[in-house]
């Protein structure tokens, strides 16, 4: 009797402790899944769906604009700098200033092929090879301010989308204007510029042949030395160069007329550099240089207006003004260019037509709303 009272309860207390590991098991596996499922509803999103991670890149900007230039005291470290922020330390870019990478001229072929990651330079050095952004230095379009500038070229290029932009990632651009003609004789006419050797670039040098000069095709950083020594009478460049490349102290005069010139400048970045990046880098960086074309606009505003203060405070420099009747003189002498301009683009196998009227209607719209 005790021994079958003794395997009854071994029986009973066996099946007891299977029915409860069976339980406990059972249990186990629905907390594993509970678990899982609450771990991708914190996160917002599984696994698969997280951004792209990548690992930290230095780049190199190459730049013609020497070390205490604006652009490289101020602008470009403080762009840098928001790079490196926005995409949490990942982008870190060194500036190599004063063509100690690549000169004038070099930067946008150099960024292209790699020679360079990222360059700013001015769009003139390139004529042949960027041609709408060059339409916009064509003489006889006037261009009130900076502001006006800029804008113009950066609605120009978000609408029409040149294709000469497309082996590159462009960054941002900025425009700078009008400006002006500084020389060591005064010019307050037509006749006065006749013969006159003028440095220019771009298409600034169809607008001096136009009024009667003889261009000089240099970049600025080679202008100093050309004035000082006699090679050149004088330049055609905005304010701002009278005091970052010191022409100040190699000329006498300033000439004013919003007719005669513009430049756009560029910060474009090697595609397959660009193309490297994940999505949400690119989209943090594009939000940095929307923020710094404004930047860029403010500084230069103030950048051309403190040079030509300096020139006349510093240097002694004499402003002229044209009269009412002689800039109607000028403006008679520009007017051949911009059909002339149409049919050099058509030749090129693009549509003159198209981006002259689009260049014409963005000035007429931002002069009205920014010019003075």
């Amino acid at each position: 009797m005790g021994i079958r009272r003794g395997l009854y309860l071994f029986l009973l207390t066996t099946i007891v402790s299977a029915f409860m590991l069976t339980a406990c098991g059972g249990g186990t596996e629905e907390t594993s899944s509970s678990n899982t499922e609450e771990s991708q509803s914190e996160n917002g999103e599984s696994s698969s769906d997280a951004e792209e991670s990548m690992d930290p890149v230095t780049l190199t900007f190459a730049d013609f604009a020497p070390p205490m230039h604006p652009a490289q005291a101020k602008l470009f470290p403080e762009w840098a700098e928001a790079i490196y922020e926005a995409t949490d330390g990942l982008v870190t870019i060194e500036l190599y200033p004063g063509g100690s990478l690549l000169g004038s001229g070099d930067i946008y072929p150099g960024v292209a092929s790699g020679n360079a990651d990222i360059g700013h330079d001015v769009s003139g050095y390139n004529a042949g090879r960027l041609p709408v952004l060059n339409s916009m230095y064509l003489g006889g379009i006037e261009y009130k301010n900076t502001k006006v500038s800029s804008y113009v070229a950066r609605d120009l290029i978000n609408e029409l989308d040149p294709e000469e932009l497309h082996d590159t990632e462009l960054m941002f651009v900025y425009g700078i204007a009008p400006g002006l003609i500084m020389s060591i004789d005064p010019v307050e006419s037509l006749d006065d510029l006749q013969g006159m050797q003028i440095r220019a670039s771009g298409t600034n040098v169809e607008t001096l042949e136009k009024l009667g000069a003889t261009p000089v095709a240099m970049p600025v950083s080679e202008t100093y030395e050309a004035l000082s020594r006699g090679v050149v009478d004088g330049s055609l460049l905005p304010a701002d160069t009278l005091e970052s490349f010191n022409l100040a102290e190699v000329i006498n005069y300033v000439t004013h007329s919003s007719l005669i010139y513009n430049t756009v400048h560029y910060i474009t970045m090697n595609k397959d550099v660009w193309n490297s990046f994940p999505e949400h880098i690119q989209e943090a960086i594009r939000e940095v240089n929307e923020e710094f074309f404004e930047e860029a606009v403010e500084m230069y505003t103030e950048e051309v207006e403190r040079g030509l203060q300096y020139a006349i405070e510093e240097h002694g420099v004499e402003e002229i003004h044209l009269s009412e009747e002689e800039t109607e003189r000028w403006k008679e002498a520009l007017e051949p260019l911009i059909d002339e301009h149409i049919e050099y683009l058509n030749n090129e196998g693009l549509n003159g037509q198209e981006i002259m009227d689009k260049i014409i209607e963005l000035t007429e719209k931002y002069n009205a709303e920014f010019g003075d």
